[in-house]
């Protein structure tokens, strides 16, 4: 076995700018004071590397968590201890979270459960890890350490499981999604899987039914908002991922949609009019995905209140190009714009359209009447208190409006009040 002095150990060649921020350097100067070595590792260190936004700071520590909790008596933190059977402690300092965990040994796995042992050894922490970027360790000297040489895993983003794949995935199943997870962050880098690999992901591929729908939706949601959804999507299919939760799929529809986003960006997004429209929605991506519109999603997962009432807003409407106007004035920007992604993705010469004069003249005109009918919003002359003191009630006042307000879209958004009440006596 390797001694610490044999393990491959080098200055880090990625900007570790980040690491030297002021709550960062206090919290491991204090878990180092009584000589522990404390280490930053997995996404945080893969993410410095590849130039992206670094959300959670991970640290790895060679002392109980007993041990850490004494250290942290020293400086003004908030611990929380949801995650200590595991060797975690979440720690917030000036609002911000980190996580510390003691080096381990998986002993009994159960899943998504474990029973560990704690290990002062380095090489032992990371041979449990899920997948072998995971694998690469920081130090405070602004140094990587390698313990299990996967390194070049790291620099290619290529997705493999630590060790023995069948082992990984039985200790948490979880692993299996965010495998397909990490596919659809990095595809370009990881377009051909191998064959062993997918056919072990297949004949495991029910253990899924065992993660509980909160944590299926996270990792899901996560590969539908990614730039290399259609990749992990297709590959998710072929591995039967996709039959556990869905009756029926369409890949083309969400390649179409994608490949719309696309030119959304070049066309529209750059404007000053659209920017602030946000692209690879989940959700959206979600709609266009099923074929069969599930009865209920939250038979299949956890999503939030207001996830779920937007996903059956855009799967149930009913659209109309002659609305478009309506759509921005009654829904708004964005749901008038993800609305028109959803109609044109969906159009059966999707590939042929997108090509055609038509194709561009169209997209003009419809997001323009988006735009139109949500900046005249506000302006609309009439509202139920006037139809009130006119003497409706209940629904017909709705009625009314809806009906008046499409007068008035009609109308270029010219005619006053006097004029639309005029056109109630039609």
């Amino acid at each position: 076995m390797k001694t610490f002095q044999e393990i491959n150990t080098f200055k880090a060649p990625f900007d570790i700018s980040w690491l030297f921020k002021r709550d960062i350097l206090r919290l491991t100067k204090t878990l180092s004071s009584k000589g522990a070595d404390v280490y930053v590792v997995g996404g945080s260190v893969r993410n410095s590397y590849w130039k992206q936004d670094i959300d959670n700071i991970d640290f790895s520590i060679n002392v109980s968590p007993n041990e850490v909790k004494e250290l942290l008596k020293t400086i003004q933190c908030t611990i929380i201890e949801v995650g200590i059977e595991y060797g975690t402690l979440s720690v917030i300092i000036n609002k911000n979270l980190f996580e510390i965990t003691s080096f381990r040994k998986d002993i009994k796995t159960f899943g998504r459960k474990a029973i560990i042992k704690y290990t002062s050894n380095i090489k032992e922490d990371a041979k449990r890890r899920d997948f072998t970027f995971n694998t690469i360790y920081l130090n405070m000297k602004g140094e990587v350490i390698d313990p299990l040489g996967n390194f070049s895993d790291l620099e290619s983003g290529k997705v493999k499981f630590v060790g023995d794949a069948q082992k990984r995935i039985k200790e948490d199943h979880l692993r299996i999604l965010r495998f397909f997870r990490f596919i659809s962050k990095y595809p370009s880098q990881n377009s051909i899987i191998s064959s062993k690999t997918l056919d072990l992901i297949k004949q495991n591929k029910n253990l899924i039914k065992k993660l509980s729908k909160e944590r299926i939706w996270k990792e899901f949601k996560l590969i539908l908002s990614s730039d290399g959804v259609c990749l992990a999507l297709r590959y998710m299919e072929q591995t039967g991922i996709l039959s556990i939760f869905f009756s029926g799929i369409s890949l083309k529809k969400i390649e179409n949609l994608v490949k719309l986003e696309n030119i959304f960006f070049l066309k529209l997004i750059k404007t000053n009019d659209f920017k602030t429209f946000e692209l690879k929605d989940p959700i959206i991506r979600l709609c266009i995905l099923l074929k069969n519109k599930e009865k209920s999603l939250q038979g299949i997962f956890h999503l939030k209140k207001n996830e779920n009432k937007m996903f059956n807003f855009y799967s149930k409407f009913e659209l109309s190009p002659k609305y478009f106007k309506l759509i921005g004035f009654t829904h708004g920007l964005e749901k008038g714009l993800n609305l028109l992604l959803l109609y044109i993705a969906k159009k059966k010469n999707f590939d042929f359209y997108i090509k055609s004069k038509k194709f561009n003249e169209e997209l003009k005109c419809y997001s323009n009447d988006i735009l139109e009918g949500y900046k005249n919003k506000k302006k609309f002359p009439i509202n139920g208190n006037d139809l009130l003191k006119m003497g409706y009630s209940g629904k017909k006042i709705g009625l009314i409006l809806r009906k008046l307000k499409i007068v008035w879209i009609d109308s270029g958004f010219k005619s006053n009040k006097k004029q639309l009440f005029l056109e109630l006596q039609n």
